[in-house]
């Protein structure tokens, strides 16, 4: 069976399957950037009709939090953190009025935001809630007070645009991301003290974008272009409703949907705005390769120092398997074909590289109630059949 049929009938198999219908792309390179396979399989768009392709742009979420991680890395190494470097608090940043640091966490009768330091977010070690699917009393869903919860629920906005941080409104919820977290009553019950718990939070990184806007003085989507994007030839990623290209369409097409669960976003008119530094970038499987190969090959920082403490994988209590380690931006997990490098989208997007296996692997289900471990079977196939020895193919 030639690789082509391989990979073509696991991806149909991805696409008709699931419990909820996905538009699956797939791109398997190895170390070398030749591409071993690609694929793709269902409708581009609900509004529209036609075939996706594996050069589809889609929205990658979370993602982009190693691109944002990457940028704090790049500051890191230019010294804007002080001494104190990654350890440097918040407070001591301007990223927030020092009132407003104060109020992000409180766990019990203290407060703890103070205490918050980037180290804290860039690994999710904050105690914060995830102001996007967690509200005061449940953990993800999302949860019926979450910012995801309401918007997405009877009588929510969900075509309105947000901005991370409305300094002018600050008691406002309905004035920006923070804004929201600061004044739902989300961000007085932390999960615990800053660097105690492990606890996934977009509105660390949402703090990480403000910061990064602070200190360069330059909007994150121009600082994204000018220090990711451009230098690596990423021709097809961007950060979506800020810096879109003029070519993008009315109800952004021509990027492939995402869907929530039933819910076709862009087709339906849906505003994903919100998550910004934390998942907003929009790419294809080829550009998330590229960028991931030139990250683990320390392209994007001066330092080789800066690499190993991006890889130094901590595992604080909280987090589970399959994950065994958190890094800075990054994860590692254990698969069924080995360690895994890279990171997740919540609409099924994976950017990972097999170190067992010399590959990179990125795509996505275009779907947010995929199985989150959907492309362990195509690296597991890729072991199985040795397919470094086939010739490169392609499916559509």
């Amino acid at each position: 069976m030639t690789v082509g049929a391989i990979f073509g009938s696991m991806l149909e198999t991805l696409r008709t399957q699931a419990a909820h219908p996905t538009r699956p792309i797939v791109r398997i390179e190895r170390a070398n950037g030749t591409l071993l396979w690609e694929g793709a399989s269902g409708q581009a768009r609900a509004d529209e009709g036609g075939d996706l392709t594996p050069q589809h742009r889609f929205h990658v979420a979370s993602i982009a939090k190693t691109m944002t991680a990457a940028l704090v890395l790049r500051r890191l190494e230019s010294g804007v953190f002080g001494p104190a470097g990654l350890d440097a608090r918040l407070v001591d940043l301007d990223v927030l009025p020092g009132r407003q640091v104060e109020r992000l966490s409180r766990y019990g009768s203290a407060d703890c935001g103070t205490s918050i330091t980037l180290r804290h977010l860039l690994t999710h070690t904050a105690g914060l809630r995830d102001a996007m699917v967690d509200d005061t009393t449940q953990l993800g869903g999302p949860a019926p007070g979450s910012l995801i919860g309401r918007l997405m629920g009877e009588g929510g906005d969900s075509a309105r645009a947000w901005v991370p941080w409305d300094p002018l409104r600050p008691d406002d919820p309905d004035a920006g991301v923070i804004n929201f977290f600061l004044n739902s009553g989300i961000a007085g019950a932390a999960l615990g003290p800053p660097g105690r718990v492990f606890h996934y939070s977009d509105t660390g990184y949402v703090l990480l974008g403000l910061l990064l806007e602070g200190v360069a003085g330059r909007p994150l989507h121009e600082q994204l272009r000018e220090e990711i994007f451009v230098p690596l030839s990423l021709r097809d990623s961007y950060l979506a409703y800020r810096d879109d290209p003029p070519c993008l369409g009315s109800a952004r097409r021509p990027e492939a949907d995402c869907w929530a669960v039933g819910t076709p976003c862009l087709s339906a008119g849906v505003n994903l705005s919100f998550d910004w530094a934390g998942g907003g970038v929009v790419s294809t499987a080829r550009d998330l390769i590229a960028f991931l190969r030139a990250l683990l090959g320390g392209r994007l920082f001066d330092d080789r120092g800066t690499l190993q403490a991006m890889l130094d994988w901590q595992a604080p209590p909280g987090l589970e398997p399959p994950r065994n380690g958190v890094g800075l931006g990054l994860f590692r997990m254990q698969s069924s074909c080995g360690p895994l490098i890279g990171h997740s989208g919540a609409w099924g997007g994976k950017m990972f590289y097999a170190p067992d296996l010399d590959l990179y692997i990125a795509g996505t289900t275009n779907q947010s109630a995929s199985h989150h471990d959907w492309h362990w079977p195509f690296l597991e196939a890729a072991r199985r059949a040795a397919v470094t020895q086939f010739p490169t193919g392609s499916e559509r």
